[in-house]
């Protein structure tokens, strides 16, 4: 029913430490905030595009650490986290590439275009990209990431290391109107918020299926909702 398409997600952020802090999250804003990060693409246009996307299969995560800045730990810890913030995610970090199927490459502002060219075959100074991440997918079935971080860069290794990752797992949109979510180029939050785990954990619910239309998505959401403790 659906193509394979690769959408590539960009981290454009002002680097500027983070200020703000987390509100409790309403369940209003958090509807909203779900259909303006999961339906759409920063860059370009398809089929799948107003679709769910998200993993189906356990996400194995890789991290390569080109930058020599030795931020491998720091990495692991954020991504050894996801699984015990998102209730229905099911993901570790794995230390052979070839089982992987989400890459995480650290690398320098200096090298940072040079390998998304090569990894992604991507312009970054044409898509004015301080940090990228590739997705590939099948129906809304995400089969594979890539995401390339700065990290000599203390905000931006933060900001980009949960922005793009989270990205890569399935809200490839970005919208301004996102006041406590990192999936807002304007922002200066370089956390995961309360309310992207939010986000992530409807996202990652059974009844919210990979290739769902948002008419489908929106007759389950209440449920989903109810079920995970964020409606009123």
């Amino acid at each position: 029913m659906f193509g394979r398409f690769t959408a590539l997600i960009v981290a454009c952020c002002l680097a500027l430490p983070a200020v703000a802090a987390d509100n409790a999250v309403h369940p209003d804003e958090l509807t909203r905030g779900f259909f303006k990060t999961v339906f759409g693409l920063e860059y370009g246009g398809h089929v799948d595009a107003q679709r769910v996307k998200r993993y189906v299969d356990p996400v194995a995560f890789h991290i390569e650490d080109l930058s020599g800045l030795n931020r491998q730990a720091d990495a692991r810890t954020f991504l050894e986290s996801l699984p015990k913030r998102i209730r229905h995610l099911r993901a570790s970090v794995v230390d052979d590439a070839s089982q992987a199927n989400f890459r995480v490459i650290l690398v320098t502002r200096d090298a940072f275009s040079t390998v998304v060219e090569r990894e992604l075959k991507a312009d970054a100074f044409a898509m004015n990209a301080r940090c990228l991440v590739g997705v590939s997918t099948v129906g809304g079935r995400i089969k594979r990431s890539t995401a390339v971080i700065v990290a000599d860069d203390d905000f931006l290794f933060s900001r980009c290391l949960v922005e793009e990752v989270l990205q890569g797992l399935g809200p490839m949109n970005d919208d301004d109107s996102l006041t406590h979510s990192v999936f807002n180029d304007s922002s200066k939050l370089s956390h995961f918020t309360a309310f992207d785990q939010a986000l992530l954990n409807v996202l990652y619910h059974p009844m919210i299926r990979p290739g769902m239309s948002g008419s489908e998505a929106q007759r389950v959401l209440p449920r989903v909702m109810h079920s995970l403790g964020y409606s009123d």
